[in-house]
């Protein structure tokens, strides 16, 4: 009996109606997924030890929203509350107001902010607390033009 693949080896095992492995190498990795886990535990540890300015976009969100939920322990905020200044700090973050380390005091042992400058809540008459992420504004410096006729203000003749 002639097979398609010509060998003996998978005639024999069609008779049988055992199939022939078609690659007979397992490869193998000792601890694959376990050295995989360890090195992802490893970075997602030292991913919050960078500096704020150094943090992806994701990881700043996530410590905004632990920032978040300890100032809504202290000051006793409500669930409204503390959602509207997530929204703020969130919008803020996308207009690139949060991204500056003076900005944003972070410590990087504790892994948290511990102040975002500009940043004022005051309680209104209504009990709401109301939010505001004062912005600086750009300053410019203004560089004094040279007068092109003058020489500095020595005097000296032009050749």
């Amino acid at each position: 009996m002639a097979t398609p693949s010509g060998s003996v080896a998978a005639a024999a095992a069609a008779a049988t109606g055992q199939q022939e492995p078609r690659n007979k190498t397992v490869r193998r990795l000792p601890n694959d997924e376990a050295s995989l886990n360890k090195v992802l535990d490893d970075s997602i540890k030292d991913a919050y030890k960078r500096p704020w300015h150094r943090l992806e976009r994701g990881l700043r969100l996530n410590r905004l929203r632990a920032f978040v939920e300890e100032e809504k322990k202290k000051l006793n905020l409500t669930q409204f509350e503390s959602a509207t200044l997530l929204a703020l700090l969130q919008k803020a973050l996308d207009k690139k107001l949060l991204n500056s380390k003076t900005t944003v005091i972070y410590d990087q042992e504790k892994e948290a902010i511990l102040e975002i400058k500009g940043l004022v809540m005051h309680r209104g008459a209504d009990g709401i607390m109301k939010y505001q992420l004062l912005e600086k504004k750009a300053v410019s410096t203004m560089r004094k033009k040279k007068d092109e006729g003058a020489n500095g203000g020595t005097g000296a003749a032009q050749a």
